[in-house]
C-alpha cells in the first residue's frame, strides 16, 4: 500500500487512552509504511519528583512493542506545554501530517470531555488528526 501520510506523530502521557491510540497508530503505519515520531511531552512544572528515567521507560516499552509489530520509530521526551508542542512545534519540526491521540488523557476533569489537549490539538493543527477512543 502506498503512503497515504508521510509522517505519523503518536504523542502519550501515559493513560491507557494514550497507549491505545499509540497501537493504532503503530498499526496504520505500518500499513501505510510511515515515519513515526513517539513523543511524550510534559509540563515543565508537572511532576518534577518524577526521575527522567521513569518518565522515558514508557517510551522505551512502547518502542519495543514497536519494533515487535515491525515498526521503526523515533521517540522523545519534551518538556513543555503539550498542547503547543503538539499541534504546532512538533507538526513543523517532523512535518507531520497525521496525529494519532486519544480522545482523553490523564487528567480527572479531562476524562469527562474531550480532552484540553486533543480539543486544542483538533483546533490548530495544520495536519490531519485522528482521535481514538
Amino acid at each position: 500500500m502506498s503512503k497515504i501520510y508521510e509522517n505519523i506523530l503518536l504523542p502519550v502521557d501515559g493513560s491507557q487512552q494514550s497507549i491505545d491510540s499509540f497501537k493504532r497508530g503503530v498499526r496504520l503505519a505500518r500499513e501505510w509504511d510511515s515515519n513515526v515520531y513517539l513523543v511524550r511531552v510534559v509540563k515543565e512544572d508537572d511532576g518534577q519528583d518524577i526521575p527522567k528515567e521513569q518518565r522515558e521507560s514508557l517510551l522505551n516499552s512502547l518502542k519495543e512493542y514497536a519494533r515487535n509489530e515491525r515498526v521503526s520509530l523515533e521517540t522523545e521526551l519534551i518538556y513543555g506545554d503539550p498542547r503547543t508542542q503538539i499541534a504546532e512545534v512538533l507538526v513543523d519540526r517532523w512535518s507531520i501530517d497525521l496525529i494519532v491521540l486519544g480522545a482523553t488523557g490523564k487528567g480527572r476533569v479531562a476524562k469527562m470531555l474531550i480532552g484540553s489537549i486533543t480539543d486544542y490539538v483538533v483546533r490548530n493543527a495544520q495536519c490531519d488528526v485522528l482521535i481514538s477512543r
